[in-house]
């Protein structure tokens, strides 16, 4: 008895614990989110629009823009016509602004929680303090471990990554939703019209969010082939239509058109695939030796270990989709370094090759604890428990990457400074100013980089009026032109 009381009180202290975790991360980010200001191509997504009334005129220019890209510049269908549409520069200035950053900070952070509440409910049978606990490291190092501005504080960021990665984490977990529901004569078919939905959405967007969706997709489909022993009807409508987004997406003339411009050799296929492999590479160092992911890997295998034999799972199907998604990040980051030709990727890609890495590593750390658990029977149970406890203690102790480098300890002290709400202040006084000046050549003085606050994305303008972000503010706002004083 005495014994289970005990129990009883860990169990709830990880709950508690893990549940103001994720408040914490996911509340910061949200909050830090209201205090976005427009941002370079905010203005060039919203040229068309400027001027334009009414809802009906406003999607039918949302539209014309999407063709533009699509015939002109690239696949994106999906996000063009979103970034145009809800454009905060064209309606609803600052207030709309905040209220769709909240939402973007929101469904990203909301969907990771809903997918990873979703793998564990199909998983296996525990209590919620283990689903409390695995959640708050799914989302820990998507708000610790980088601020990831271009994502959580960029209109333009969001709508092209944010939201689609959003809507594609969303369209996996309906999708397993509702092959779950068919296994308990659940059916329902509002998942499945849901998981196309989003997924149609999601490969609307950027060729890295496009293809990781599709192989994501893919695998799901797969692990329930080799679990039924057959293939599903429904599972592969849905795919093929999300599929035929995907291909229509990656065969848009602007994707042709925009390389003839970027550049002027072929497409180095081998060249791709090194930077590829060298910044898988990067990803893991990062993760594992810049931060301290590994601590969060050993305490997931600790709880695939502890739940061992909870654990429901289609044990071959299950071995299939760890070595499928430890692909996924491969998947991600090719079509952008092969795009660009360059062995980097920006901070808005790097966010999906980061959210592809954790979840194929956070279903390893699952998979190596269950395997011990099976492979020990439940012998030298506190042994184990011991040796791992060890490890994670060493491992946080000796990481270089303290609590004080966290993002979300900046952040918050970047909150308590008022550094984030006085660039907001001072920047809605200084956009509200350009009413009083239409027709006018104006002068400002405003910061010449994006990133001129720490783990933000600030109003910028280049010291040329000629320059075709000043060329798009002055637009937006009726200016004559536009040019920054500041000298940096």
């Amino acid at each position: 008895m005495k014994h289970e009381r005990l129990q009883k009180v860990i169990e709830w202290g990880i709950g508690i614990i893990s549940f103001l975790v994720i408040v914490l991360m996911v509340g910061t980010i949200v909050r830090v989110s209201m205090y976005a200001v427009p941002v370079s191509d905010d203005y060039w997504y919203a040229r068309t629009g400027i001027g334009v009334k009414g809802l009906w005129n406003r999607f039918v220019v949302a539209c014309d823009f999407s063709r533009e890209i699509y015939e002109h510049h690239q696949g994106t269908y999906f996000t063009s016509f979103f970034g145009s549409f809800f454009n905060p520069v064209i309606s609803g200035g600052f207030t709309a602004l905040r209220i769709t950053m909240m939402v973007n900070a929101i469904l990203i952070l909301g969907s990771v929680l809903f997918l990873t509440g979703v793998f564990v409910r199909g998983a296996a049978k525990v209590g919620a303090h283990v689903y409390l606990f695995i959640m708050a490291i799914a989302v820990f190092p998507l708000t610790v471990y980088d601020a990831f501005q271009e994502i959580y504080y960029w209109y333009v960021g969001a709508s092209v990554y944010g939201f689609p990665v959003a809507f594609g984490i969303i369209s996996l977990g309906l999708f397993i939703v509702y092959n779950c529901n068919k296994e308990v004569a659940l059916t329902g078919r509002e998942p499945a019209v849901g998981a196309a939905i989003f997924g149609v959405f999601a490969v609307g967007a950027s060729l890295a969010i496009t293809g990781t969706y599709m192989y994501l997709l893919l695998g799901i489909v797969i692990y329930f082939v080799i679990k039924r022993k057959k293939i599903e009807k429904d599972n592969v409508i849905i795919f093929l239509i999300c599929l035929a987004g995907a291909l229509a997406n990656a065969l848009a003339p602007g994707n042709f058109s925009r390389q003839d411009l970027e550049s002027s050799s072929t497409l180095d296929i081998k060249a791709g695939v090194a930077h590829t492999l060298g910044y898988y590479q990067y990803g893991l160092k990062w993760l594992f030796l810049d931060k301290n992911f590994f601590v969060l890997f050993v305490c997931l295998i600790a709880v695939g270990y502890l739940i061992y034999d909870k654990i429901k799972l289609h044990k071959k199907a299950w071995g299939v989709s760890v070595i499928m998604l430890l692909v996924t990040p491969l998947v991600t980051v090719f079509p952008v370094v092969l795009g660009y030709g360059v062995g980097w990727i920006p901070n808005r890609c790097f966010f999906v090759m980061t959210v592809a890495l954790t979840l194929a590593l956070d279903n390893l750390a699952l998979f190596v604890g269950w395997l011990i658990g099976r492979m020990l029977k439940g012998h030298k149970r506190m042994s184990v428990l011991t040796v791992l406890s060890a490890i994670i203690f060493v491992s946080f102790i000796a990481t270089t990457y303290s609590p004080r480098e966290y993002c979300i300890a900046k952040l918050n002290k970047q909150l308590y400074d008022g550094e984030f709400q006085k660039n907001y202040a001072d920047t809605k006084e200084l956009i509200e100013s350009f009413a009083d000046k239409k027709g006018q050549d104006v002068e400002v003085d405003v910061p010449t980089e994006p990133e001129s606050i720490r783990n933000f994305y600030t109003f910028f303008l280049p010291d040329d009026p000629d320059n075709v972000i000043n060329k798009d503010v002055a637009r937006a706002y009726g200016l004559n032109s536009i040019v920054n004083i500041r000298e940096e």
